[in-house]
């Protein structure tokens, strides 16, 4: 039978160490750090510039994923629905959760299950038995709401194919490892082998070129058991290099068009205009107006300005000019254009981000402005 990957959890009193060794405060919840094995030679980990994750089994892009609880009640369930609905603001993923008697790819347990917050990794739930449980998040009573934030946003991220950060090979943390093999042969009775596997550098994780000590993947690490007195905190939120890599690697439809009237500024960054080939984007960030050659990391061409990045705005006019607007400062400072592509003459008009980065303004089928020529001489 094939053997499931799991995530064991830790005690609760080692997430409320802190970095100036204050004293540690219990807590009743079973939440903490997990950690967790490849065994199977089928987890992939793949080679990224941010946070780990597996090649296969991965979830497919787009997919709508079947969660079911298997215990708990109504206000811890949908507790877990609130939060671990914040990967799906930046993965093209969506969550629909069903009665305990239907199918679900993830299975879900507060009390039920090995003790603990463990979660199966990746797509592997929804293989095999799926009867069995696939997570446990512990009964979710503490009074620590950030606790229950971390635990059920790590064990989701797990779900969804994410591994530890701490175990990556270009992780910066000085450990003292003497204090570490004897610290978590006491703990959970794990050997030299399983201390390196499970929190110094896990074998399969390799070929990173980023670490990322502020990612919800990441174990908390008390600075007791670091040679330089540094500790790592356990997060509560998504770091920004676990939003990137999320969203890279479920990303949503690209798309390329502006329509008529609609405001720039409040598209969302995880469906940011891209060209079709999804080399170049289009970018709105302190009052500038942006396309950015994604392959070298180059804007290729700006707009704006960004002493006016107080409540800014970029829109698309109904009449066809695109317009940028600000405030020098605070709320009382009048409002400025700041530029605009002076084609008021063209409504109904949409932009266009072709594959060579030009976006292109076109009405009937005609190009009336570009970011690299500007309006045609009539």
């Amino acid at each position: 039978m094939q053997r499931i990957i799991t995530f064991l959890i830790l005690p609760a009193f080692l997430l409320f160490f802190s970095c100036n060794n204050e004293e540690n405060r219990a807590s009743n919840d079973e939440t903490g750090c997990c950690s967790f094995n490849f065994i199977d030679s089928k987890s992939y980990p793949t080679i990224k510039p941010d946070a780990a994750i597996i090649t296969w089994p991965r979830w497919q892009i787009g997919q709508t994923i079947k969660i079911k609880f298997l215990d708990g009640d109504a206000i811890a369930q949908e507790k877990v629905k609130r939060i671990a609905n914040e990967w799906t603001k930046y993965a093209n993923l969506k969550f629909e959760y069903v009665t305990p008697k239907e199918y679900a790819d993830i299975r879900i347990g507060f009390n039920v299950g090995s003790y603990g917050a463990w979660s199966v990794l990746g797509m592997k739930s929804a293989y095999g038995n799926t009867e069995e449980q696939s997570m446990r998040l512990g009964p979710l009573t503490s009074s620590n709401e950030a606790s229950i934030r971390r635990t059920i946003l790590h064990e989701f991220g797990h779900a969804l194919g994410l591994i530890h950060e701490n175990s990556s090979p270009v992780a910066t943390i000085s450990w003292d490892l003497p204090k570490v093999y004897k610290y978590y042969s006491d703990l959970n009775g794990w050997s030299k082998d399983q201390v390196d596997q499970f929190v110094i550098k896990s074998p399969e994780t390799t070929n990173y070129s980023e670490y990322d000590p502020l990612s919800i993947m990441h174990y908390y690490v008390p600075a007791s058991l670091t040679t330089n007195g540094i500790a790592v905190n356990e997060m509560s939120d998504l770091s920004i290099i676990d939003i990137t890599s999320i969203n890279k690697w479920y990303p949503f439809p690209i798309r390329s068009i502006i329509e008529s009237g609609e405001r720039i500024d409040f598209i969302p960054w995880t469906q940011a205009i891209k060209s079709p080939n999804g080399q170049f984007v289009l970018q709105f960030d302190s009052g500038l107006l942006s396309i950015k050659n994604t392959v070298n990391n180059t804007i290729i061409w700006q707009e704006g300005n960004s002493r006016y990045s107080n409540q800014p705005s970029c829109y698309l006019q109904s009449d066809g000019n695109l317009i940028i607007k600000g405030h020098a400062s605070g709320f009382t400072a009048p409002e400025q254009i700041t530029w605009m592509s002076d084609t008021a003459q063209y409504p109904g008009a949409t932009l266009y981000l072709q594959n060579d980065g030009d976006l292109q303004l076109i009405y009937n089928g005609t190009v009336k402005w570009s970011s690299k020529n500007g309006k045609p001489q009539t």
